[in-house]
């Protein structure tokens, strides 16, 4: 039970004192004295003086006065502050239930009270500031929280403290609430850049920033089905300014937060029937930033996304040329204004991006290429003129494109195509599973003569027990096509030759005898 001496007041002061004189060493052998119970025969006079005494290698006398901290004795030799008079106040604050840790960490316990302390006045406070102010109480809230060299450590100690001041009441309305948790979320991407900016810890941040970008693509779906954002137009004109000058000052080239800018407004602003009024009043905003602001990378992404939606294409090219992102800018980003054109249904105005972004997606070959060329599929699809563009592209692509050329002749049926290429890459019939080749079996097996008779005799030329067995099922394979032609006389005829020709091998002899095709 806290005694009517030592109370909240005189509590903080002391913490106060201990702040402001003492050192951590000072501290920490104090500590060790306390714990180890060498203060003894505390006691407090009625002048509310203290007095103690701590044993050791020699005994020492301890004095402090409460009414006046900055007024105490050791009888050691060592200056004051010393570690006798820390065991006494730590002895001291524990007798009288206060936590004598508190001592030892002083300083720490001061800076979290005073963070405390401001953050219910802050709290108060954020119904009447624009968002910049909301990240400025969240710098401000989580402040102590240093950077770690792992950043997903750093980005779960972010997300805790935000979480605790989640479940403390504040005065925002229900909606305003879900704006100040998208702000926490943007405030962590922005801590996780800042600390991406640092050399020694930037490629092990590329995944966790990929990961708090997923946490915000999760949670703008999840919120946007309970609450529209339009219907609090001043929120919501501070969130996207707020993402425009990150944008502006973004400089690496993930463009993290022009793929947050273009999900908020996809989620959130895009299904509205005032949605047209948004786009106009954005590229007014965006028109009238200042010059270089206007003119980043990340600004004119946003000024071709916005075009798209008013179907401006031909003018949300230009933006995205003149702001250099078709040179600087990721191919993924691209893939952004390509899904918005086949939503749309501008096929034709599809067809035009497609060809004039072809050199970005060149020599990039990766998932985005794979999306890229879906995209050709679906516009081939609505648009027959667009296939002779598109096989144009890929030959101007080649050798990088050659597996995709593979997988469109294969899809649209050019089996005799397919076949020379298979041909001209040395990928014999073994290459492929056998389903593979089935259709072409079924449909034009008289294209697969070629294929099976080059096979076969490159597997005689080799000579060996292995190839001679592979042989005998490429036999099976080519006689079952001669059947399937009705030209069973062709495959007599042609197999007869064979074994003639190649009597002298016992080996293969062997493994025909054994496949059956002869007794």
């Amino acid at each position: 039970m806290r005694s009517s001496t030592i109370n909240d007041e005189l509590w903080h002061k002391m913490l106060e004192q201990v702040a402001k004189t003492f050192t951590e060493v000072t501290l920490s052998r104090g500590f060790t004295y306390f714990k180890q119970q060498r203060v003894e025969d505390l006691r407090l006079t009625e002048n509310h003086m203290i007095h103690a005494r701590v044993t050791g290698s020699e005994d020492y006398a301890v004095t402090l006065n409460l009414d006046n901290l900055s007024s105490y004795s050791c009888t050691c030799p060592a200056p004051p502050p010393c570690k006798h008079l820390a065991a006494v106040m730590m002895e001291l604050a524990d007798r009288y239930g206060y936590p004598s840790s508190h001592i030892m960490n002083a300083k720490h316990h001061l800076e979290r009270a005073e963070v405390r302390s401001s953050s219910l006045v802050w709290l108060e406070q954020l119904p009447d500031v624009d968002v910049s102010e909301w990240h400025t109480f969240l710098n401000q809230y989580t402040a102590h929280i240093k950077q770690s060299y792992d950043p997903g450590i750093y980005l779960n100690l972010l997300r805790d403290q935000l979480q605790a001041m989640r479940k403390a009441s504040n005065p925002l309305s229900d909606i305003d609430q879900k704006f100040f948790e998208l702000h926490q979320e943007l405030f962590m991407v922005r801590k996780l850049k800042d600390l991406s900016a640092q050399s020694s810890v930037a490629y092990f941040t590329s995944h966790v920033l990929t990961r708090a970008y997923d946490n915000i693509h999760a949670w703008l779906s999840q919120a946007s089905e309970h609450f529209n954002f339009t219907l609090s137009p001043e929120r919501l004109k501070q969130t996207l300014a707020y993402l425009r000058v990150q944008m502006a000052e973004e400089k690496d080239k993930d463009y993290l937060h022009f793929r947050i800018y273009a999900a908020l407004w996809q989620q959130e602003i895009a299904p509205q029937p005032d949605a047209g009024q948004w786009v106009t009043h954005e590229l007014s905003d965006i028109n009238s930033q200042s010059t270089g602001d206007a003119k980043s990378i990340g600004c004119s992404m946003v000024k071709a996304y916005l075009l798209i939606s008013q179907s401006r294409n031909e003018e949300a090219w230009t933006a995205l040329e003149t702001g250099g992102a078709l040179k600087d800018a990721p191919t993924s980003l691209l893939i952004v204004f390509l899904q918005q054109l086949a939503k749309a249904g501008n096929w034709r105005d599809l067809l035009g991006w497609l060809i004039k972004s072809a050199p970005t997606f060149n020599s990039r070959l990766n998932n985005d290429m794979n999306s890229y060329m879906n995209y050709w599929k679906m516009t081939a699809a609505h648009l027959p003129e667009a296939e002779e563009h598109w096989w144009k592209v890929l030959k101007d692509m080649l050798p990088l494109s050659s597996h995709l050329i593979e997988e469109a002749l294969y899809e649209q049926r050019k089996w005799k195509a397919w076949i020379e290429m298979q041909i001209h890459q040395g990928h014999g019939p073994f290459y492929h599973r056998v389903s593979v080749l089935q259709p072409i079996e079924k449909e034009a097996p008289e294209l697969l003569l070629p294929y099976y008779h080059q096979a076969i005799a490159h597997h005689v030329s080799l000579k060996n027990r292995q190839d001679y067995k592979l042989t005998v099922k490429l036999l099976k394979r080519l006689q079952k096509v001669y059947k399937k032609m009705k030209a069973v006389e062709r495959w007599d005829l042609f197999f007869h030759d064979f074994v003639e020709r190649h009597s002298r091998l016992r080996a293969l002899q062997e493994e025909i005898k054994k496949g059956k095709l002869m007794e």
